[in-house]
């Protein structure tokens, strides 16, 4: 049965056509314009936060837009993986120096993902490389409930410690000692200004004609060859730090001892060229009277065995 359209029928299914066609080109030509049919490269990037960023984040090379985000995840407390994809006519251009920004292009309202690019003579990197990022902060983030939680629990700490240093200037003892010691600084700055200054002179001096390299290389010499001489020591002496400290304990109680003695010793010190020459005037004398004793016949037999018993000797030189 053929059916028969009415005039308004077919004006009515004429203009239902072209809007049709007409949604149709739309369609095709807001595809072609989001690039849904245009071959992409995906990259991806790691930033501290997600805030503001979503799937379906523009991406954007100098203002263009040149993608979007496609998938995000979470690798730890404050580090998260975005995915993106980048038009292939745009990938040619992100090189090895290229950064990733997350910002807000206004005050309010979602971020978007910025590619920073270095130079354009830069290698391009191969698809699914990782992009490292750039920290940022705007209003947003900084009014934000947790960093503003976290700046009140600072200014609260703050308020804390200046109570602290007002109640301790509120005692009329402590802000007068604490008057005293800064009265006490500009003498201090005084005196390490002057401490710098000879300092200075020193280190020219040690420096002027290579002296302070001159000291260098021979403190290197004598810790090279105390570095030899050690084990040396250690082999052939094992005992010798012990010994050593005995040693110097003992004369420690013989300077002890020689303290007790000096002030006899000064006292007969005027006597004690006198006494000598007596004592030498005694042993003449003595020599005298042995050679005299000898020289009687009691005693000269008995001299003469033991000269025999001792054998030949030099006679002492008289003077």
């Amino acid at each position: 049965m053929k059916m028969k359209f009415t005039k308004y029928e077919k004006v009515a299914g004429l203009f239902v056509l072209t809007a049709c066609v007409a949604s149709l080109m739309t369609f095709s030509v807001v595809a072609v314009k989001k690039g849904w049919f245009s071959s992409k490269v995906s990259y991806h990037t790691h930033l501290s936060s997600a805030e503001g960023v979503s799937p379906g984040t523009p991406v954007q090379m100098s203002g263009l837009r040149v993608g979007q985000v496609t998938e995000i995840k979470l690798l730890a407390q404050d580090e998260v993986d975005v995915n993106f994809e980048v038009f292939s006519s745009y990938a040619e251009k992100i090189g090895e120096g290229t950064e990733v920004m997350a910002f807000r292009p206004f005050m309010i309202g979602d971020k978007v993902i910025d590619l920073q690019m270095q130079s354009l003579s830069e290698k391009p990197l191969p698809p699914g490389s990782l992009l490292p990022s750039v920290a940022t902060a705007d209003l947003m983030d900084v009014l934000s409930g947790k960093k503003m939680g976290m700046f009140l629990g600072s200014f609260e700490s703050l308020a804390k410690s200046l109570k602290v240093i007002g109640d301790a200037f509120a005692d009329g003892q402590r802000a007068e000692e604490i008057v005293k010691v800064i009265d006490q600084l500009e003498p201090l700055v005084k005196n390490m200004n002057r401490m710098s200054v000879q300092v200075t002179k020193v280190t020219d001096v040690a420096l002027k004609k290579k002296r302070f390299e001159e000291v260098m290389q021979n403190l290197a010499l004598i810790s090279r060859e105390m570095g030899e001489m050690i084990p040396i020591v250690k082999q052939e002496a094992p005992d010798f730090a012990v010994s050593l400290a005995r040693i110097v304990q003992n004369m420690e109680v013989l300077t002890a001892e020689f303290k007790k003695v000096t002030p006899a010793i000064s006292a007969v010190a005027p006597e004690l060229p006198q006494a000598t020459l007596r004592a030498v005037e005694a042993l003449n004398e003595a020599v005298v009277v042995l050679k005299a004793m000898q020289k009687s016949f009691l005693l000269r037999g008995s001299v003469k065995e033991v000269l025999e018993e001792e054998g030949p000797r030099k006679p002492a030189q008289e003077k």
